[in-house]
């Protein structure tokens, strides 16, 4: 992957205090291209480990199918709190958690502090 394919990418992938942040902004529209770009840099981020990762999808317009499966493999995550405000989130969310059933236990928050608590309570955060 060459850094102009890797700058033009929906989606946002950061290490923060031992949690991997995955966030996409309202509007946005993934795809397989940017699902698989983002699950290369979480493993990139992760150095190897096995980390909680919260998710923020508030206003996601779309995840095409591509992305949805490309998801549903194997990320170095013990865990995902997957967050959003809508019934389109939790939709989007519940198919995913349905359809695909990651390897890893994922839930769904309609809260930060919440979907953090529980991060923190399956995987306590470094």
């Amino acid at each position: 992957m060459n850094a102009a394919e890797d700058a033009d990418v929906t989606g946002t992938i950061e290490l923060s205090g031992g949690l991997l942040h995955l966030k996409w902004s309202p509007g946005d529209v993934v795809t397989e291209r940017d699902a698989r770009t983002l699950m290369h840099r979480a493993r990139a981020l992760s150095g190897g480990r096995a980390l909680p990762m919260l998710v923020e999808m508030t206003g996601l317009e779309w995840i095409d199918q591509g992305a949805l499966k490309a998801f549903a493999g194997t990320w170095p995550v013990k865990c995902a709190a997957v967050v959003g405000t809508s019934p389109v989130d939790q939709t989007l969310a519940d198919f995913y958690m349905g359809r695909h059933k990651p390897a890893h236990p994922t839930r769904y928050f309609t809260s930060m502090d919440e979907a953090l608590a529980w991060l923190n309570e399956d995987a306590p955060l470094v």
